[in-house]
Parts: structure tokens; sequence; C-alpha cells
């Protein structure tokens, strides 16, 4: 009787138990407010909701009352769908729609840093491709244009759910935060200012490029094994030669992976979208590994936003600055909320980030980055080839203009695009002539 009263107890004390962990649960971690089989979840979509709009109170994203009764969201460019997110009924609420819904509910409106002129120009220019492209304002780390592609329109989910769900591109996928590629030669800058900081090399230095050389045992060759002659350390930034900054890489060490690390590779970043950190090896254990990692190669991976946000920093003298999309919060019933610039640290001397910004000009006047050329502008650049293990190299642009007064930078990859040179440059050169004009045109 005894141990049948005992087995009751215990489990009628079970039962509480369980009960009292589903009622914590429920009240403490559970979203009710966002779960489907909650009601209320559908009545935000029929309410009024605040809208987004550029820096310039140009709309980005706004609802709109039907004939009806019903209200939809309309959305102004596609491609700021990995920005400014989608708020469906069916499909969810993503993006910065999520991150400020309680704002949005209560009538609040958005200025983002995004420029719509700026932003169309992207979309435009890199049209037909798979990759990303980010556009900064150095000084303040302001996003003026940030695309990933292949990209949804929040306009037509219903319509295109299925086509890109189906779609092998992954476009639910932003390249520029969650994207991981290997940089190539466009992280070569960082090696060679870090070079000039440690006394491995000076940028007058001469070296002879013979196409190819020798690590312990195995080779690091130039694109193509080209043979570059003789050179100096800034010559071979511009010329992008492997053979020239494998030594350096070698000669570095452990020093080239506290300057990464220094320049935030290898982690993630702080912004207002969530990004992944790429990777940074803690050691190479040889110098052909050192190697692979001063031109690029190995294991080391990076985001766009990651080199969106170092060339931004060489361009501002060596000063990193927090990348933001947010320029201020207003109306609702919350007080206005503006965002001030946020420096990350200094990642170069200016001195040193000088002589990178030279080298980097160089490389546009007569080096990898011709096609990047601006008539009437000095444009600092730097290209880069990536090898992909699945299928062509990926091609990459990072640069900055006007190269001495900077008031935009850029990041550019596409997706086995061969090389930087050819594919990544153009565009790069194309958006940077297009962003300073409009610019220009709103200063006026």
């Amino acid at each position: 009787m005894n141990s049948l009263m005992r087995k009751c107890f215990f489990g009628i004390l079970l039962g509480y138990g369980i009960m009292l962990c589903g009622l914590f649960y429920w009240h403490l971690f559970a979203d009710l407010g966002e779960h489907p089989a909650n009601p209320r979840y559908y009545l935000v979509f029929s309410q009024p909701r605040g809208s987004f709009l550029d820096r310039n109170g140009f709309v980005l994203a706004a609802s709109e009352v039907m004939e009806d009764g019903t209200r939809a969201r309309k959305y102004t460019i596609p491609s700021l769908s990995h920005v400014i997110g989608y708020f469906h009924s069916r499909y969810g609420i993503t993006g910065l729609e999520k991150t400020y819904h309680s704002g949005l509910m209560g009538g609040q409106t958005v200025w983002t840093t995004i420029d719509l002129g700026i932003q169309r120009l992207v979309e435009e220019a890199f049209a037909g491709y798979t990759g990303a492209v980010i556009v900064i304002k150095p000084s303040t780390g302001e996003v003026l244009a940030l695309l990933s592609s292949p990209y949804l329109d929040g306009n037509q989910l219903d319509k295109k759910w299925t086509t890109y769900r189906e779609d092998v591109r992954s476009p639910f996928l932003n390249r520029v935060t969650q994207g991981l590629y290997p940089p190539g030669s466009a992280v070569k800058p960082i090696v060679y200012g870090t070079a000039l900081i440690e006394d491995v090399a000076r940028a007058e230095q001469l070296w002879v490029d013979k196409g190819v050389v020798q690590l312990v045992d195995r080779e690091i060759a130039n694109y193509g094994a080209l043979p570059l002659g003789t050179l100096t350390t800034e010559e071979a930034l511009a010329q992008s030669s492997n053979v020239v900054f494998a030594q350096l890489a070698a000669a570095l060490g452990t020093r080239l992976l506290s300057a990464y690390d220094r320049c935030g590779l290898g982690r993630a970043l702080p912004f207002d979208l969530p990004n992944r950190g790429g990777y940074l090896p803690d050691q190479a254990y040889s110098d052909y590994g050192y190697a692979q990692l001063g031109i690029g190669q190995g294991e080391l991976l990076v985001t766009p936003l990651q080199m969106g946000v170092l060339v931004a920093a060489i361009a501002n003298r060596g000063t990193m600055m927090a990348p933001y999309l947010i320029r201020e919060l207003r109306g609702g019933f919350r007080l206005r909320q503006i965002t001030r610039p946020r420096s990350l640290g200094q990642v170069l001397p200016e001195r040193t980030a000088v002589l990178v910004r030279d080298a980097m000009v160089l490389a546009v006047q007569n080096g990898t980055a011709q096609t990047a050329n601006i008539t009437g502008v000095s444009v600092a650049a730097k290209t880069g080839t990536a090898q992909n293990p699945h299928g062509q190299d990926h091609a990459w642009f990072i640069g900055f203009a006007p190269s001495i007064d900077p008031q935009l930078a850029i990041a550019v990859v596409v997706e086995q695009g061969g090389v930087g040179g050819t594919t990544a440059a153009p565009i790069g050169g194309t958006i940077l002539k297009g962003a300073l004009d409009i610019l220009n045109r709103q200063e006026r």
C-alpha cells in the first residue's frame, strides 16, 4: 500500500513538474506574438505600419490600402530584399522588417543609410551576375548600397515563392553578410601594410619575380606563372605578384595572422544584420601555409562585408568605422534616435595606410585594376582572383575614390567570375563613377 501511495505521489509530482516547465516555456521563451497558431499574429498584417526611407527621404517600403480594404506591403526596389526583408502573412517577417517590427507597428519611420539612386545603379551594374556588392562611406561607416544576387522580390512572394525555393543559386542567402569566400589577392593590401610596419620590406625595395617561387618543397606561382621581372614592393602589389607576396607572408608568419585579426577577419562585425566571421586559422604550420594565406588562399575565408569594411578603413587612413544601415528612427511613441558613427580602432598607422593607398592607385594606373579607371578621378583599388574548388575562380574587386579624399569604398565579388581585373574591376569602376556622379548632383 505504501509503495502504491509513493508511486501515486511521485506521479502527481512529475505531472506538476511538467506543467510548471510548460508554463515557464510559454511565458519566458516561446514567442507567442509571432506564432502562426496565434490569431493575433495575423492581425498585424491588416494594421497600419511605419515606413522605411532611404537617406534622402525616398520611400523604400510602405504599406498600401488595397481596393478590398486590406493592407499590403510594397517595396520600391527588389534588390534591397536582403536588407529590408519582407513582411508577409504567409511567409513571415525577415530582415530589418523583423528587427524594427515593434517600432514600425507603433508608427515609427526608419530612415536608413541606403541611397536609392546608388542602389539602383548597383542593381543595374550587377545584373546577370551571382555574387555581392557593398558600397560604404569610409569616414562614417554608412552603407550606401548593399546587394546580394540573386535576390527576392518582396512584391511577388505569392507568385514566385516556389521558384525562389527551387533556385539552386540560393536567392534567400545574403551573400554580403553570410557568403564565405577566399579573398584571393584582394587581401594583399593588408599583407603589404603589415610588411611595412614590421620592417619585413620597404615600398621601394627591389625583387626579382621569375613567375614561380619555391617554399619548402612546394611552389607558388603567379597567375599563369607569368614572370614579372624586377619590381619594387609597391609595384608587386600593383601587379599582384604572388611570388613577392608569398615571400612576405612567409617572413611575417604569425604576425600576418595577428594583422588579419586586427583588421576584423575571422570574426563577425557589429552590424544591423547578422553576419558571419569567416575563418582565420590559428597558425599555418609552414612557410608554404603562410604564403597561401598571404595570397588569399588556403584556409582563409571572408565575407564581402568584411572586405568592404576593410577597404573603407584603408580609405579612412587606417581607421576602421563600424558599418551601419540605420540612420535614425522617427515618430511613434518613442524619442527620435540617431545613429552616431563609431570607430572600431586604428587597424593601420595613418602613414602606412597612405603608402598602401599609393600602391593601390598604381594598380589602377598600370596594374591589374586598370579596367576600373575613371577619367579625371584618382581611384585606388585591388583585384583578386580566388581559386574555387567547385568551379571557375571567383573574381574580386575592392577600391575607393577619390583616392585623396575618399567619398566611397566598394567591395565586389562575382562568383565564378574568373579573373578579377576582367570581370569584377569593370563593375566596381562603373559603380564608383556612377555613385560619385550621384553624390555630386546631390551636393549642388
